[in-house]
């Protein structure tokens, strides 16, 4: 049987021969995204195979070969060029037509507002809280019973008429303080917390004209309570800003108890997004992620399409994150932030596209599935992950409270570095315990660890502000005061103008030399670049660097900076070794000293 190759060459020797020649000039990590003239031919051996390929071609004069994939593509016309890191591109006249660059992506002002933050608190808090689930159920991969379905153990006694969710007056905090979640919150260096409006299993905490299931059903102060009257309120006192995780596509009460139709589901759903940006902001972000439960026949894409409709209309100012919309969850790097869509602040619902180089649209990204309570090393499942703040968890852990892993200050500020320090925003789980205020030795480990990142990283012992020019060596270069010594290097880019930095290292001269030495190497990557490599959600702090810069990277030096080994250093230098467009602009370069209690 005659393979593709041979079918692909056929069908182009049966095309008109062109009058063009290869030239000479050759367009690395190029690619134009136009019509191809005829089909793409796989397995092309080289560049000058496909140049061969596109001359025999009538009417090409622009070819472009992915190195990867073996691809050759046919073109007349450069328009729309792309960074693309394993495509290179060519012509088969001497003066091919010079389409204008692609504008490099930029953040609008609420992205960049959003960056600033850094640090976010999670607070999963709602009836799964109080929930005590049987024995057997105790130690599964996830035993938090919190979307009506998920287990089949018996669980009626918990339940009466609201089977096989959880009844109202399950719910029952008995000293709920909104302002201690604020006081702790705020040491840390928290400015932001996302409360569960409603969580999977759909019950609110206010009292909204839009679901039964409610504070409002509860025996919680007579059925007078709003916790998220006290939250806000709470929160707009401290400054701290005010954050929902609302699933409009997962609600197992109206589902499961309920059965409300798909459109009644939809003007639900829809209503108690309108109630909290109405009566409970300014809100400054709705998070959703995909989990679903919803009545038979509705219509999800018209349930988002009325969601993203009323947010964008009743309070343009929320953001919509972390899966679509105008912040993407890092799933494929940290200090990558272009991708092609959604484009932000508008009304397309569609999910994040992967984070590429030269990426149509600003996206930040964010890091979240840390949460206080969770496995042994404080990044792995083997043991259970609690959202919901549960008593158990510390009761089957030796040491008892605080839960081991990310519930001590230095699994923070270890988090910190590997997720902020990463380009991202770091999004922790921190909920409330069952008396509704936050329990007292997290928030103790929460203040420690505030104080040991405000001490190490909100201060240097040298800097350099902003720089920019042509990628080159010695962007930014710090002058080392003598005897100082050191133990990260931080580096902001400017991202006002978009995202530039593609590779980078850092060196520094000894005292006394004038010989540069590599202090942070290069990142270890493909030959493109292209994309971030290694760093995912719930990192441990051994994942492989990427690239790139972006809002913050914080580096640890590969030679000794800091103790009584360390080398004494005059200068260190940031070095741009590729640019996704020039010129580079760096915010700020400096050097930071590790000031914390625990060593």
């Amino acid at each position: 049987m005659a393979t593709r190759m041979a079918m692909m060459a056929a069908a182009v020797a049966a095309v008109a021969l062109g009058d063009g020649s290869c030239q000479s000039r050759l367009d690395v990590g190029l690619n134009y995204i136009n019509k191809d003239i005829v089909e793409p031919v796989s397995n092309v051996d080289s560049v000058d195979a496909c140049c061969a390929l596109c001359v025999k071609t009538s009417g090409c004069i622009v070819y472009s070969y992915n190195h990867e994939t073996k691809l050759c593509r046919f073109r007349n016309s450069t328009e729309n060029p792309q960074k693309a890191g394993d495509v290179t591109s060519g012509y088969t006249i001497s003066a091919p037509p010079t389409a204008p660059p692609a504008p490099v992506a930029v953040p609008n002002q609420r992205q960049l507002e959003f960056m600033e933050l850094e640090f976010t608190q999670f607070m999963h808090f709602g009836i799964p809280t109080f929930w005590n689930p049987p024995e057997e159920y105790l130690y599964g991969d996830n035993p938090t019973y919190h979307d009506c379905h998920t287990t089949s153990i018996d669980h009626s006694n918990q339940t009466g008429s609201y089977y096989p969710c959880l009844h109202p007056d399950v719910f029952a905090p008995t000293d709920l303080n909104a302002e201690d979640w604020m006081a702790a919150s705020a040491s840390l260096g928290m400015t932001e917390i996302i409360i569960t409006a409603h969580h999977e299993g759909g019950f609110a905490l206010w009292p909204s004209n839009y679901t039964p299931y409610s504070v409002a059903a509860s025996k919680w102060r007579d059925g007078k309570g709003d916790v998220l009257r006290e939250f806000a309120d709470a929160a707009n006192k401290w400054g701290i800003k005010i954050s929902y995780y609302l699933n409009v596509q997962d609600d197992g009460y109206m589902a499961f108890v309920a059965n409300y139709s798909g459109p009644e589901f939809i003007r639900r759903q829809v209503g108690m997004v309108k109630e909290v940006l109405t009566e409970y902001g300014p809100v400054n972000r709705f998070w959703f992620d995909g989990t679903s439960s919803m009545p038979p026949g509705t219509d999800k894409d018209a349930l988002w399409a009325q969601v993203y409709e009323t947010i964008r209309t009743v309070s343009p100012s929320t953001m919509i994150t972390s899966y679509r919309g105008d912040v993407c969850a890092a799933t494929d790097g940290g200090t990558l932030y272009t991708n092609n869509g959604p484009p932000p602040n508008s009304t397309d619902t569609s999910g994040c596209t992967a984070h590429v180089e030269g990426g149509k649209y600003f996206h930040p990204t964010e890091m979240h599935g840390i949460t206080i309570q969770e496995g042994p090393d404080g990044n792995t499942d083997a043991q259970p992950t609690y959202w919901f703040w549960h008593p158990w968890a510390c009761a089957k852990n030796i040491t008892g409270c605080p839960w081991i892993g990310h519930a001590n200050a230095s699994r923070i500020f270890d988090s910190y570095i590997v997720t902020v320090g990463r380009g991202a925003v770091l999004n922790m789980n921190i909920p409330p315990e069952r008396t509704g205020r936050m329990n007292v030795s997290v928030a103790g480990v929460m203040a420690e660890a505030g104080k040991a990142i405000n001490d190490t990283f909100k201060q240097s012992v040298a800097a350099v502000g902003s720089a920019s020019g042509q990628c080159t060596d010695g962007v930014a270069e710090i002058t080392v005061p003598a005897g100082v010594q050191f133990d990260y290097i931080m580096t902001m880019e400017d991202l006002v103008h978009g995202q530039r930095f593609g590779n980078y290292s850092i060196d520094f001269q000894q005292v006394g030399s004038s010989t540069w030495e590599t202090l942070v190497p290069p990142a270890n990557v493909s030959v493109s670049g292209s994309k971030s490599k290694g760093l995912q959600d719930r990192p441990d702090g051994h994942d492989p660097r990427d690239s790139h810069i972006g809002h913050k990277r914080i580096d640890l030096p590969v030679v000794a900076t800091s103790g009584p080994a360390a080398v004494a250093i005059a200068k260190v230098r940031l070095n741009c070794l590729r640019a996704i467009e020039e010129p580079v602009y760096v915010r700020s370069f400096s050097l930071h000293k590790k000031t914390v209690p625990w060593e």
